[in-house]
């Protein structure tokens, strides 16, 4: 019992060091591309005064989208995949 803690005190510390790793890598990949749309100048005038206030502004609504959702797959899939091998090696 005490192994399966320590596996899931590891586990949990590892996939925690894959989502801030992966989280900080897609935040700086949306915020180059924020930054490339605003030097091409295809940015709307209306959208953007200033170039951090627009990249301020994209990396808010990034905050709140799906895609920053997603990295918690990270921690999902892994849990579950151990949690349904435990179950089919307990249940034969």
């Amino acid at each position: 019992m005490i192994a399966l803690f320590r596996l899931l005190v590891v586990g949990l510390v590892v996939l925690t060091v894959v989502y801030w790793v992966a989280l900080v890598y897609a935040r700086s990949v949306r915020r180059e591309r924020l930054e490339k749309e605003y030097d091409e100048g295809s940015v709307d005038g209306d959208v953007a005064g200033h170039r951090d206030d627009y990249i301020a502004q994209g990396m808010a609504e990034y905050e709140h989208g799906l895609k920053r959702k997603l990295l918690w797959l990270v921690y999902i899939v892994p849990v579950g995949t151990m949690l349904v091998l435990v179950w089919l090696n307990f249940e034969g």
